[in-house]
């Protein structure tokens, strides 16, 4: 599975926090899937892309996960 997520630069989101995300999402998501590949980079617009996953209900769930740890940020102390 590949997760790609762009975050708008203009969010003035710091280098530390992306790392964090990125931390917590392979957390998460390598029990699920082991070959998980995520990069989170900075652009001009939000984004979110995710492929290698045939199953619309794992997509679902992948989905899932990614909203949870979005919006829980316990992950950022």
């Amino acid at each position: 599975m590949r997760i790609e997520i762009m975050i708008d630069k203009e969010q003035k989101i710091s280098q530390a926090t992306l790392e964090a995300l990125e931390f917590e999402l392979y957390r998460n998501l390598r029990p699920l899937c082991p070959k998980t590949a995520i990069r989170i980079r900075k652009g001009s617009a939000n984004g979110l892309e995710l492929s290698g996953l045939k199953l619309y209900e794992d997509k679902k769930r992948v989905m899932e996960i990614l909203q949870q740890v979005w919006e829980d940020d316990s992950w950022l102390h």
